[in-house]
C-alpha cells in the first residue's frame, strides 16, 4: 500500500492545494505566502514517519503558523491534531523547516497562518483483522473496544494503534492518551490484550496486520 501526503492551506477561508515539492505545480490562495518561499526545496513536504507507514495509520494535521522578520517559521501550533502525535509532530517538523524571503508584509502585521496535512493512505484498502466477537475479557472501567474509530481519546475512550500477531492477538500496541492519565492508556492497553482478531475470510486480496479503534470507557 502507498502513502501520499498533501498540504491544505487555508487564508480567510479560502482553500487551495500547495505541493511543496513542486511535482505538480504549486497554488496558493490569494494573500498565501507560500509563492514567497525562497526556494521549494525548502519546505519540502514532511516526511512520513516509518513508524506511522508500518502502522498505515491516516489523518488531517491543521496547524497554523507566523513568518518572522527573517523569513524562518514562527509559533507553530496544533490547532487540530489528527489523532496520532507521530503524524502531528511530523507536520510540526514539516512546516517550521520552510524559509520565506525577508521583510515580508505578512511578517510585519504578524498574520497567522492556518494550514492542514492529509496524511493519505493511496490504493485500494488492505483487509484489516476484525475483533473476533465476545473475545475481550470483562472489565469494571472499559466496556468494549470499536474498531476502525479514529477519533482522539477523551472521556469517552483511549485511541490505540497496533498489530495482530499469527495468533490473532494485538501486539506492538500503542496509545494516544491526549491529555488523559497514563495509567489509563496503560490499562486500556491491558484490556485490548485480552481481546482477539482475524479476517473474516469474504474479501479475497492484500491483508495487513495493523489496527486501531479505542477501548470504550463505562
Amino acid at each position: 500500500m502507498n502513502m501520499k501526503i498533501s498540504g491544505i492551506a487555508a487564508v480567510v477561508a479560502v482553500l487551495a492545494a500547495i505541493n511543496f515539492v513542486g511535482r505538480s505545480g504549486q497554488s496558493a490562495p490569494r494573500g498565501a505566502p507560500f509563492k514567497d518561499l525562497v526556494s521549494a526545496a525548502s519546505c519540502a513536504q514532511p516526511q512520513w514517519p516509518a513508524e506511522a507507514r508500518r502502522y498505515e495509520i491516516e489523518g488531517k494535521t491543521t496547524l497554523q503558523f507566523e513568518i518572522g522578520q527573517d523569513g524562518k517559521v514562527l509559533r507553530p501550533a496544533i490547532t487540530k491534531g489528527s489523532g496520532w502525535r507521530i503524524l502531528d509532530q511530523a507536520a510540526l517538523a514539516g512546516i517550521a523547516q520552510c524559509v520565506f524571503k525577508p521583510n515580508l508584509d505578512a511578517a510585519r502585521d504578524g498574520q497567522v497562518f492556518p494550514l492542514q496535512y492529509v496524511w493519505k493512505l493511496s490504493g485500494a484498502p488492505a483487509e484489516r483483522p476484525l475483533l473476533v466477537a465476545g473475545s475481550c475479557q470483562p472489565s469494571a472501567r472499559f466496556g468494549a473496544f470499536r474498531e476502525a474509530d479514529p477519533h482522539p481519546s477523551g472521556a469517552d475512550g483511549v485511541l490505540l494503534r497496533f498489530l495482530v500477531n499469527a495468533e490473532g492477538a494485538p501486539v506492538r500496541i500503542v496509545a494516544e492518551p491526549n491529555g488523559l492519565p497514563q495509567a489509563l492508556a496503560d490499562e486500556a492497553v491491558a484490556y485490548l490484550q485480552s481481546c482477539r482478531f482475524a479476517y473474516d475470510g469474504k474479501h479475497p486480496g492484500e491483508r495487513t496486520d495493523t489496527a486501531f479503534g479505542r477501548v470504550l470507557l463505562k
